[in-house]
């Protein structure tokens, strides 16, 4: 077989400056027209039902009624829609994790979740790389989980009893 006698050039270009990561101002000025006609029509319809049903919302009620959901949007990002697993906001056994379980846990913290039960038992809190906690809805589960690391499958990074 012949080899090519000229090398093929590799060109990498993108189509985006990869150093500029904020919007333009024509994007940022597409997204605040599409913000203020969805916050628009939702005024339209809460101001309909409430001048139906009597008139009782103030004026600015009306208007900033849809900053009422931001708190709701903000647990569901974090915890997920289901308010069953809301449940680390509260109350929960906190074991902080070495680096070789950190590790682990910011790798596939998903994982963990599942195979120790699920997100209606233990909860993963890696905001924090320095600090990545494991929280438990129960305090036998977090005993057991101190007592058997047994997420772990490579034996030479549990720790040593001395």
């Amino acid at each position: 077989m012949v080899k090519p006698s000229h090398k093929i050039p590799t060109y990498y270009h993108s189509h985006w400056d990869d150093r500029e990561d904020s919007f333009s101002w024509q994007e940022l000025s597409l997204l605040a027209l599409i913000l203020m006609i969805i916050w628009s029509v939702y005024w339209l319809i809460i101001h309909w039902v409430d001048h139906f049903l009597g008139d009782w919302l103030a004026w600015y009620v009306e208007l900033i009624s849809p900053m009422a959901a931001l708190p709701v949007m903000w647990v569901c990002n974090s915890y997920g829609r289901n308010p069953l697993h809301w449940w680390p906001m509260v109350w929960g056994h906190r074991v902080q994790l070495d680096p070789h379980n950190a590790d682990l846990v910011l790798m596939d913290a998903d994982a963990v979740t599942q195979f120790m039960g699920g997100r209606s038992r233990v909860w993963c809190d890696t905001r924090n790389v320095n600090q990545v906690y494991l929280k438990f809805r129960r305090k036998r589960d977090a005993v057991w989980f101190g007592l058997f690391p047994h997420f772990i499958k490579n034996k030479s990074k549990r720790k040593k009893i001395k």
